[in-house]
């Protein structure tokens, strides 16, 4: 078949092949199908890609929870871990208290033994004390059977210098580091026996060889009078036994006391008695009160001291 075409006005023709012809003719199906088969391509290959998503998908969802459960394990792990080290440390602070309560009780005995030391070297200072102590107080006493007057003022002198030393030391802080409880009854017990103890107020006088102020003549007098107002109080010169307690005419209501170690004391023209034979008494004890009772001018105690039944002058052994 053959086309026509046309030049300068005149017509042309061309030969057209069998198979343009059928392209031709057939262009509109041609064209139809090969839209088809793109648009089923794309379907399938829209298909292939959703499933592989989807497949994606769930090894993302698999691996997911795979490394949730690795995550898991990890973190029990991990509190495991801290459980063991919490342990650890426990165990290790209770090593260490225990090592610190050892070195404390360690220090605590090291402390007893050394104040157990302290304590027996002032025991042992404390006996060298008191026994230097005791020594001196021996040369200061003497003997009671064969003592003169003289002697036993001297004793009752420095008695009361070493009792008076003692109440000095007693307040002083060293004081409560030594015992010296035997060594101050020691004094006392001496000392409480030694008529020094001013028996009332008033002045001593009259003592010796004077005229007697009632019958007028001379005579010796074996005693001090000490003067004040009747009921003032009269107290034991020393401690003792209240060997009479009785009345006589010239002596009025009179006391004698025996003081144990070869002294008796005297207490004439008392208003009224406050002990009675047979007692003991302690130095310093009240025993009875002033009066005038018997030969007397006026109120007054009459107070003698006798060593081994001779009188002595009062004022040599009366010293507190």
């Amino acid at each position: 078949m053959h086309k026509r075409s046309t030049t300068t006005g005149e017509p042309v023709v061309r030969a057209v092949s069998k198979q343009r012809l059928l392209l031709h003719k057939y262009k509109r199906a041609l064209i139809a199908g090969a839209l088809v088969l793109t648009v089923a391509a794309a379907s399938s290959a829209g298909y292939l890609a959703a499933a592989g998503g989807h497949n994606n998908a769930a090894a993302d969802i698999v691996q997911a929870n795979t490394g949730s459960n690795a995550n898991l394990t990890g973190l029990q792990s991990f509190n495991d871990s801290l459980t063991r080290d919490e342990q650890l440390c426990e165990e290790i602070e209770k090593i260490n208290l225990q090592e610190e309560l050892e070195a404390e009780k360690s220090k605590a005995d090291e402390l007893n033994d050394a104040l157990e030391a302290q304590k027996n070297e002032m025991n042992q200072l404390e006996d060298t004390i008191l026994n230097a102590l005791m020594s001196n107080l021996s040369t200061q006493l003497i003997s009671r059977s064969s003592g003169s007057a003289s002697s036993y003022a001297d004793e009752a002198r420095n008695l009361i210098q070493l009792q008076n030393k003692l109440n000095s030391f007693k307040q002083t802080p060293e004081a409560a580091e030594i015992d010296l409880t035997e060594y101050a009854e020691t004094i006392k017990n001496r000392l409480d026996y030694l008529p020094t103890k001013r028996p009332s107020s008033g002045s001593m006088r009259g003592y010796g060889t004077r005229i007697h102020p009632v019958y007028g003549y001379r005579h010796f007098h074996p005693a001090v009078d000490m003067s004040s107002p009747t009921g003032t109080p009269i107290y034991a010169a020393g401690a003792g036994t209240v060997t009479t307690a009785g009345y006589g005419s010239s002596q009025g209501y009179y006391i004698v006391i025996n003081h144990g170690n070869g002294f008796t004391t005297v207490y004439m023209h008392c208003s009224k008695m406050l002990v009675s034979a047979g007692e003991h008494v302690e130095k310093g004890e009240q025993i009875a009160k002033v009066g005038s009772t018997g030969t007397a001018t006026g109120p007054h105690l009459h107070f003698e001291i006798r060593l081994y039944g001779e009188p002595m002058n009062p004022t040599t052994m009366i010293m507190q």
